[in-house]
């Protein structure tokens, strides 16, 4: 068990998205990916995992398999373990998703 303050696990990088583990557990993982504008998760898949995502701050582009859907501060984003997964910072701000993945 433990606190971490969201704020500390907001690190950018001027080269790529900066990704920080807040807690990991042998079923579970929780992760803060931080962007600049630009910036992007490249697509992937999580096999025997649902990744649950929320839009902290900013704004962007989930992409689901194929579907493109516009995400924004306090959105949240279901995949499940047979789909893909990408995030892109299109907005003109830093852009910060919390990410649980949980094993089925």
């Amino acid at each position: 068990m433990g606190v971490k303050k969201l704020q500390d696990l907001q690190t950018y990088d001027e080269k790529k998205m900066t990704k920080q583990i807040v807690f990991e557990e042998q079923k579970s993982k929780v992760i803060v990916f931080n962007f600049l504008p630009g910036q992007m998760l490249p697509k992937h898949g999580h096999p025997h995992k649902n990744v649950y995502v929320f839009v902290v701050e900013g704004e962007g582009v989930c992409y689901l398999d194929d579907i493109e859907s516009p995400v924004q501060q306090g959105d949240s984003i279901h995949c499940n373990p047979h789909q893909s997964i990408a995030v892109e910072n299109t907005g003109t701000t830093s852009m910060t998703i919390y990410v649980v993945q949980a094993e089925e």
